[in-house]
């Protein structure tokens, strides 16, 4: 069986990182124009497979993940941007050859990139790409690889709706560099391991960037 890491380290990590960015803009507005970017949207599933041959892969399907960004823009039509991005997967196994129906898997986000894209225009198109790491949290099982370095590629849309408000939605793609295992109890003295090699997913999402 996994052994358990250290309770939440990785959580109080990320979310210790983001509050450093966001307690940072208010420094950087002076010279720079910095947005707020709350964010939700879908992202995609997951297989993993199973250590034991008599046991299908277990499924995770799309789901809600909610995001929080900080974009210093640089020029008019190029910025920085630090996020954080987060997803419970719930994946589902066979209960006649598993002894569960199923467990749940957070998974984390915290990246750091670009952007660049048209500044004028009703609607202002821009691609964005960043690098960063991945974290598997504590669900229903016992996480072995909680950390691994991760990438991205997206691109979407700016719609200004006012002064200091815009409505903006993108599509990105993740790419985790390094594979995770989760051991899961089926039983007394039962225990599965599900892994993969490599994480990849898709999502979709929409947010608010309102500048400070």
């Amino acid at each position: 069986m996994a052994r358990r890491p250290p309770p939440r380290t990785s959580r109080h990590a990320a979310l210790l990182l983001a509050a450093m960015a966001i307690g940072a803009a208010p420094a950087e507005a002076a010279s720079h124009r910095v947005e707020l970017v709350p964010m939700v949207g879908v992202r995609g599933g997951a297989e993993l497979d199973a250590d034991l041959p008599a046991v299908p892969p277990a499924e995770a399907s799309p789901s809600v993940s909610f995001g929080l960004a900080v974009d210093v823009f640089v020029r008019p039509d190029a910025w920085y941007e630090v996020f954080i991005d987060h997803q419970t997967l719930r994946f589902t196994s066979d209960p006649a050859t598993f002894g569960t129906s199923g467990f749940d898997l957070p998974v984390d986000y915290l990246q750091f990139g670009g952007g660049y894209g048209s500044a004028e225009g009703r609607v202002q198109p821009f691609v964005a790409a960043a690098l960063g790491l991945t974290f598997y949290g504590e669900g229903s099982g016992e996480v072995k690889s909680t950390i691994a370095g991760s990438g991205s590629l997206g691109g979407g849309f700016r719609v200004p709706i006012g002064k200091r408000v815009s409505f903006r939605a993108e599509v990105r793609g993740y790419a985790s560099f390094s594979g995770t295992a989760i051991s899961v109890t089926c039983g007394p003295g039962c225990a599965v391991q599900f892994g993969a090699s490599g994480w990849y997913q898709l999502t979709a999402r929409a947010g608010v960037a309102i500048r400070l």
